[in-house]
């Protein structure tokens, strides 16, 4: 899934409209596809206050930050969009102090290390939920019930995505895997995508592969969103491996010296996804998503990239060994990859070796 910044401000500025205009039930299809449509059209049509547009700023710096600037070329072009998306998140947080999502962002921006963003996390992560408690105790007519029990927590969820996402990035694992389990312990249907979070500290804290399995099976609402293989002939269909778990349980297999069952993983993901073998070499790294986990299609290359990115502290195992032999090289150079690559091989990959390992 992941979160949709537009989609969510569309669906933020309906509930509002359907509140100024008494429009019940909710699911009035009529009225939701009539305020799609002006939407598109036109979002400022449907802003009326500043907390409405609070957000539509927020969304809008959103697309800027996590969506277009990431695949900008000119480094002039990069610091006018930056500029333009930090004036938007300005200018949301004056509107509303209590806009966590521009709150948070606005900080990543700001913040000169990781390390000093997951402290700004933490200190005033318990702000963000004591909103979130004010919110449901104040949802006293179904308008403020409906946006309290969906669009109104996500927010918070998504603070807790950065911070497991950000503790996994400055090596403080252990936190990572928490802050995901208290995640999911609220959103069991995991919205943003934090299980993959969860799975790969787990991976870091070297989880064999029973433990693995068993923190999947804990949250098997939230896995249950992993889309279907098609059916094949006298087979039932069947649920794919998203690349986040090949990678986790690859490395359970690298790490206890089973090479045979991390060669048999990586096949699964040679073959599993489009242009795999040039991803599984040069091992691009994507911007953390600022909003919140940036959207893919499931099972695209584009989401194996995104995965192998958000691996980088499992693909760093074993850096300063003496033959610098980590679980990237390991990778890049198997078979499997540089013979599919043949010819079209650059002489070495891209490669994590020079990247200090977080610590533990």
């Amino acid at each position: 899934m992941a979160f949709d910044p537009i989609q969510e401000d569309c669906l933020r500025l309906i509930l509002e409209d359907m509140r100024r205009k008494n429009v019940f039930p909710l699911e009035d299809a009529a009225f939701i596809e009539q305020g799609m449509g002006a939407y598109q059209t036109d979002p400022s049509q449907l802003i009326h206050t500043d907390r409405d547009r609070s957000f539509h700023l927020t969304a809008r710096a959103a697309e800027v930050i996590d969506y277009q600037i990431p695949f900008l070329t000119s480094e002039e072009d990069v610091v006018r969009q930056e500029d333009l998306a930090e004036g938007f998140l300005r200018e949301a947080v004056e509107l509303d102090p209590k806009n966590w999502d521009a709150v948070r962002m606005l900080a990543a921006l700001e913040s000169p290390s990781n390390d000093a963003y997951v402290s700004f996390l933490l200190d005033h992560r318990k702000e963000a939920l004591d909103d979130l408690s004010a919110l449901a105790g104040s949802a006293d007519d179904p308008y403020t019930r409906e946006f309290a029990s969906d669009l109104g927590t996500r927010p918070y969820l998504r603070w807790l995505s950065a911070l497991a996402a950000q503790a996994l990035i400055s090596g403080q694992y252990r936190m990572a895997f928490t802050v995901a389990e208290q995640c999911l312990a609220i959103a069991p249907h995991d919205p943003g995508d934090i299980r993959h979070t969860g799975l790969l500290a787990l991976a870091k804290l070297e989880a064999t592969h029973e433990e693995l399995a068993a923190y999947r099976s804990r949250h098997t609402l939230a896995y249950a969103s992993t889309p279907l293989q098609p059916r094949r002939a006298g087979r039932p269909a069947k649920r794919a491996a998203d690349p986040w778990t090949l990678l986790a349980e690859m490395s359970a297999a690298y790490r206890a010296y089973d090479f045979d069952g991390a060669t048999e993983t990586l096949a699964a993901i040679v073959h599993g996804f489009p242009h795999a073998v040039q991803a599984l070499y040069f091992q691009p790294e994507f911007p953390e998503g600022v909003f919140a986990r940036v959207h893919v299609a499931p099972g695209s290359e584009d989401e194996l990239v995104l995965a192998l990115s958000e691996a980088t502290p499992l693909l760093q195992e074993g850096i300063g060994s003496p033959d610098n032999a980590c679980f990237s090289s390991w990778i890049a150079n198997h078979d499997l990859v540089r013979d599919a690559l043949g010819s079209h091989a650059e002489p070495s990959p891209s490669g994590r070796g020079g990247s200090p390992e977080g610590r533990n």
